[in-house]
C-alpha cells in the first residue's frame, strides 16, 4: 500500500524531502495524463499532482536521451536543489524518484528483440499557482504595476543571493525559469543546468536559451557566478521595458509617465533609473566589469534615500504623449461576420500630434489610418474592422498586433502624412504603442490557458 501521506508531511515540513515512491507519482498525476500536464522543455516534461488533502505538488519526469542518460545533469539539479533548500525565492523541494525498468527495442535490420535498461528520473516541487514570468511581461504602458515589477526585481535578487551563498550558478536563469505565486512573488526554479560555482569550462555541448546566455559561456564555455548576473540584466529589461534590448532612459521615463498620468514621485523614479542603469552593467561583455549580487542589492537599495541627486526629475513632470484606448483589441470567433471596435484617442497636451496605424495584415481595416490629433481634444475615435473570414482563420490570428505610431507636428494636414514623419532623427521624439488583437470564442473567453517552457537550445558543441 503506498503512502500517499508522505508528501503531505514534506508540506507541512514535519519530514525531510526524500526517495518517493513511483507509484506515488504515477496515482498523484493520474498516471502523468496529458490533462496534468503543465510543462514542457528539452530535458522533460511537468506535471501537477494533486495530493489526498487536496494539496498540489508539481513532478519533473526527466528525459532519459544521450544528454541525460549518465545522469550528470539529474545529479547537478538534485545537489542544487538540496542546498539551496528553504529559501522565499527559490523553489521548494519536496523529493525524487529514480526508478529503473526493461523494455525491448528491435535490432537494425532484423527481426529480433533486445531488452534494455530504461532509468527514469522524476523530481517533486511545490505547485506554484501563478505560472512562470514570461507570461506576465508586457510594455510600460499596460500589465504589471511598476511596484509589483520593481518587488519581482527585487525578489529575484534575493533568490541570487541566496544561491551564491550555497555556492551554485544557475546558468539558465530566464523568465520562463522564474514561477510567480498568488501574490506575485518569485520563485527562482528548473536548476537543470545548475553547477557549483568552481569557475569551471564546458568542454561539451552547451545549452543555454539565447539573449539570456552569458557571451563567455556562448563563445568559450566559460561560467561563474557573473554568467547569472548577465541573465539577469536581461530579465530587469524585459521587466521594466517589456523588451530586450538596452533601453534609451529617456524614452521608458516618458512612457512610464504616460502609464502613472502623474509626475512619478522620488522613489518612483530613483528606482526606474537605477534598475535600469544596473541593467546595463549587468550586461557588459566581460564578466569582471559586471556587479555582484551583493553590489546590485546595495545599489538598488539607495532608492530609498531622499538625498540622491534628481536634476533630471522635472523633465518628466508634464506628459507629453497622447493616450490611446483601449491596448488590447478583443474580437468574438464568429463565421463570416464583419466585426469592429472603436480605439478612442486623446490628446491632453499642447501640441498636435500626427498618427498612422501599422496593420499586422491585409484582413483588417483602419478609418482613419492616419490624422491628425489637436491639442486638447478629449476623443479622436479610430475604427478597427475586421473583414469576413473563416473561423479557424480567425483563431490563428490570436496575437496579431497593430503598431500606432505618433509624433508631434506643426501646420500639417492629414493629407500632407507620410512615413517619413515617424522616422526618428535628432530632437524628435517617435513612439510607437502596440495594441493587441485577441479573439474569443462567442460564449465567453476560453478559460484553459496552455502553459509551454521554452526549450533550451544547444548553442555550440566542441
Amino acid at each position: 500500500m503506498r503512502d500517499g501521506s508522505v508528501l503531505e508531511r514534506i508540506l507541512n515540513r514535519d519530514e525531510e524531502p526524500k526517495d518517493l515512491p513511483l507509484a506515488l507519482l504515477q496515482d498523484i498525476t493520474n498516471d502523468f495524463s496529458e490533462e496534468n500536464k503543465i510543462g514542457q522543455g528539452g530535458f522533460g516534461e511537468v506535471y501537477k499532482g494533486v495530493l489526498r488533502n487536496g494539496a498540489l505538488v508539481a513532478v519533473k519526469r526527466i528525459h532519459i536521451n544521450v544528454n541525460t542518460v549518465d545522469d550528470k545533469l539529474f545529479r547537478r539539479e538534485f545537489s542544487s536543489l538540496w542546498k539551496a533548500n528553504n529559501h522565499q525565492n527559490v523553489v521548494r523541494f519536496l523529493g525524487f524518484c529514480s526508478n529503473m525498468y526493461q523494455t525491448r527495442i528491435a535490432e537494425a535490420g532484423s527481426d529480433e528483440f533486445r531488452l534494455v535498461n530504461v532509468r527514469e528520473r522524476l523530481l517533486c516541487f511545490e505547485y506554484i499557482s501563478n505560472g512562470s514570468l514570461d507570461k506576465h511581461i508586457t510594455d510600460e504602458l499596460r500589465g504589471l504595476e511598476w511596484e509589483k515589477r520593481y518587488d519581482i526585481i527585487t525578489g529575484i535578487c534575493n533568490g541570487l543571493r541566496h544561491l551564491e551563498e550555497k555556492e551554485i550558478i544557475h546558468m539558465d536563469l530566464k523568465p520562463a525559469n522564474i514561477l510567480l505565486d498568488d501574490h506575485m512573488v518569485p520563485t527562482i526554479t528548473d536548476f537543470g543546468l545548475s553547477r557549483p560555482n568552481e569557475n569551471s569550462h564546458t568542454m561539451g555541448p552547451r545549452f543555454g536559451t539565447r539573449g539570456y546566455v552569458a557571451p563567455e559561456y556562448d563563445n568559450a564555455g566559460k561560467t561563474s557566478v557573473k554568467s547569472d548576473i548577465y541573465s539577469f540584466g536581461a530579465i530587469i529589461i524585459e521587466l521594466v521595458t517589456g523588451f530586450m534590448g538596452i533601453p534609451d532612459k529617456n524614452s521608458v521615463l516618458r512612457r512610464w509617465r504616460h502609464r502613472w498620468s502623474k509626475p512619478p514621485t522620488l522613489l518612483q523614479y530613483q528606482q526606474l533609473t537605477r534598475c535600469m542603469e544596473i541593467a546595463v552593467r549587468c550586461r557588459q561583455q566581460e564578466p569582471e566589469a559586471r556587479p555582484s549580487i551583493m553590489d546590485i542589492i546595495n545599489y538598488l537599495s539607495k532608492s530609498e534615500s531622499t538625498d540622491v541627486h534628481t536634476g533630471q526629475q522635472s523633465t518628466y513632470m508634464d506628459d507629453d504623449m497622447f493616450g490611446i484606448e483601449p491596448l488590447e483589441l478583443h474580437f468574438t470567433l464568429d463565421d463570416n461576420k464583419e466585426m469592429s471596435c472603436s480605439v478612442k484617442l486623446t490628446n491632453r497636451t499642447t501640441s498636435c500630434f500626427a498618427y498612422n496605424i501599422e496593420r499586422p495584415s491585409q484582413q483588417y481595416t483602419t478609418r482613419p489610418g492616419k490624422g491628425i490629433v489637436p491639442p486638447g481634444c478629449d476623443e479622436y475615435l479610430v475604427q478597427i474592422i475586421v473583414q469576413r473570414q473563416d473561423r479557424a482563420l480567425q483563431a490563428t490570428q490570436n496575437g496579431d498586433k497593430f503598431i500606432i505610431q505618433s509624433t508631434k507636428v506643426s501646420n500639417l494636414r492629414d493629407e500632407d502624412i507620410t512615413e517619413h514623419i515617424f522616422h526618428e532623427e535628432a530632437g524628435k521624439m517617435v513612439d510607437e504603442v502596440n495594441l493587441m488583437v485577441e479573439y474569443e470564442p462567442i460564449s465567453g473567453r476560453d478559460p484553459s490557458v496552455p502553459v509551454e517552457a521554452v526549450s533550451p537550445m544547444i548553442l555550440h558543441s566542441n
